[in-house]
């Protein structure tokens, strides 16, 4: 797919901005769009994406709920918390997400990752019902990450608990196959250990 030049409003000044907006509407939400762009990073070097592919993720996992900046309702806590329609309406940010992203003209892969971050490898996420590898790579990662942030903090699903790191990755590899991509989940793994092992290492060395 054909990137669009990122503009003005690709500048990190405006991604910040944007986030800021959400954060107003999401408490939370910075500290969570700030972990989900690290571990994109960490990901996409994993797996060998070029520069403008990490930058592609990071500027979608800054953004991820930009959609929920045209919810009809004021504030938005956890999601879980929602009543049922509410909670329908929710469900359709990632579409109005990525009408947001076109309009200000960030690049298509962007607006892919946004749409499909709430995808699943089984066909059972939204808001297309995409499975497999029709969820573009970037929407398969942005998910893949935010699942398991989500995880950390106990927002992954209803009355969860928050998690270990371990704990965490164990939750994704069960449901690797099932809602996520299983080689992804791996790459994540791999990311987290040789990250482990270098700040292992400073410390030795400091």
């Amino acid at each position: 797919m054909t990137g669009k030049g990122t503009g003005a409003v690709g500048s990190t000044a405006s991604v910040r901005l944007l986030v800021t907006l959400i954060d107003d509407r999401q408490p939370g939400y910075r500290q969570h769009a700030e972990s989900v762009a690290r571990l994109t990073r960490m990901v996409g070097l994993q797996l060998g994406l070029d520069a403008c592919a990490l930058e592609n993720l990071r500027m979608s996992a800054f953004l991820h709920d930009i959609g929920s900046l045209r919810l009809p309702f004021g504030h938005v806590g956890s999601r879980w918390k929602l009543a049922a329609e509410e909670r329908r309406i929710w469900e359709t940010h990632p579409v109005t997400g990525a009408c947001l992203v076109r309009i200000l003209d960030l690049p298509s892969e962007v607006e892919c990752a946004i749409l499909g971050h709430h995808e699943r490898w089984d066909g059972s996420g939204y808001p297309n019902g995409l499975s497999r590898t029709q969820v573009p790579l970037p929407g398969r990662i942005l998910g893949v990450c935010d699942a398991y942030d989500e995880a950390l903090s106990g927002q992954l699903e209803m009355n969860a608990q928050r998690l270990s790191e371990s704990e965490a990755l164990d939750r994704l590899r069960s449901e690797a196959r099932r809602r996520f991509d299983q080689n992804i989940v791996l790459a994540l793994s791999d990311a987290l250990d040789q990250e482990r092992e270098i700040s292992a290492l400073t410390r030795v060395v400091g």
